[in-house]
């Protein structure tokens, strides 16, 4: 296999034009873009495949599988492709005419001192409030010239090498949604290998639905109601991982249920709380899947 790249985007309830603007800006810099669409049959819009080059597929799903299964759908069609380098992009993001190729860059020159990288990530900018995402880049380490080793990234526009994945293995896709990612990335470094993140290259992304400001210090993205069964489902089952370090685990027993109550005072509280406990339920009984 000769590098070629392709672009998995992961769709669900998309807004058609912004797909084409993502798309067309993606098609000319990939060999192939693979489009994953997790919409139930009974909300799809439909995507006029034709309006697309020869080199974008568009996979139908029909059901919501959850992005990590998504994900792990886009992968086996990209290797069927004899692809060997994966982008994986969330339907709202937004990227430069020159975003792949300085990826691509990045990884290249990362990887002559750099062996078993298991991914790279970029810059992270809020597109609702402009922010940078940096967390993890301000506790890492710098490796080389703006590229740094973290603990995690987050799927958006991260490139994943084909021989990372193969030893690594998929996504957990009975975790859904939410912390797949992020155990990816701990499993990754658990088995030896770098996650990395550059600051050379930023790509707009929309993180939450709001922002939760706490005493004008600390702010944290909100989700939906809804994305709060999997937020603490997932963070019980995460306990469970031997991937997790124990600094992440402790930390957590922190932070959730100081989330938990700013939460539930919230707007929603009610709904919000309804979906939480029943997460925190499941995730005790070592539940996975989609929301039942």
């Amino acid at each position: 296999m000769k590098n070629k790249k392709a672009a998995i985007v992961i769709l669900f309830n998309p807004i058609l034009k912004q797909i084409s603007a993502l798309v067309t800006t993606l098609k000319k810099q990939c060999d192939f873009v693979i489009l994953v669409d997790n919409t139930p049959t009974s909300v799809q819009r439909s995507i006029d495949i034709n309006t697309f080059s020869d080199n974008v597929f568009y996979d139908n799903l029909n059901e919501n599988m959850g992005i990590a299964y998504a994900q792990n759908h886009g992968f086996f069609k990209a290797i069927e492709l004899g692809c060997d380098i994966f982008f994986t992009f969330d339907q709202d993001s937004s990227i430069d005419d020159d975003y792949i190729s300085k990826m691509y860059n990045e990884y290249q020159e990362a990887n002559k001192s750099i062996k078993k990288i298991a991914a790279l990530g970029p810059l992270i900018i809020n597109e609702r409030n402009n922010k940078k995402y940096d967390r993890e880049i301000n506790l890492g380490k710098e490796v080389i010239n703006g590229v740094y080793q973290v603990e995690s990234i987050i799927s958006s526009g991260a490139l994943i090498p084909l021989n990372a994945l193969k030893y690594i293995g998929l996504n957990k896709s009975e975790w859904f949604i939410d912390l797949v990612d992020i155990e990816w990335c701990y499993r990754a470094r658990h088995l030896g290998w770098n996650v990395l993140s550059t600051i050379n290259v930023d790509l707009q992304h929309h993180l939450g639905q709001t922002d939760v400001n706490v005493m004008g210090k600390v702010s944290f993205a909100k989700c939906s109601p809804f994305r709060l069964y999997y937020v603490y489902r997932n963070w019980l089952l995460s306990n469970r991982e031997i991937a997790f370090p124990l600094k992440y685990k402790i930390k957590k027993m922190f932070v959730m249920p100081c989330k938990f109550i700013i939460y539930t005072f919230s707007d929603n509280g009610f709904i919000r709380l309804k979906f939480m406990l029943k997460g925190i339920v499941d995730g005790l009984k070592g539940v996975t899947g989609p929301y039942r």
